[in-house]
């Protein structure tokens, strides 16, 4: 089976008898794409855990940041 890139977003692979990717086809549509929300949702300082809630970091992120600010004083 031979590949080639996608001729739109030149980043993911096709094979030889498609020109578009599933993800340009998708966005084509105007379809929403669930992987790139649920980044949203990720603790922007260790980008592991989730948030909830609105929040700003993640629980393990603040217990870190808790007990750092705790041994300082």
């Amino acid at each position: 089976m031979i590949y080639k890139k996608c001729s739109r977003c030149q980043l993911n692979y096709v094979t030889a008898d498609r020109e578009l990717c599933d993800i340009c086809l998708r966005e084509m549509r105007g379809e929403k794409d669930d992987f790139v929300d649920s980044l949203c949702d990720i603790c922007p300082f260790c980008e592991k855990y989730p948030l909830v809630d609105g929040e700003e970091m993640c629980r393990h992120c603040r217990k870190k940041r808790l007990k750092a600010h705790s041994c300082d004083n």
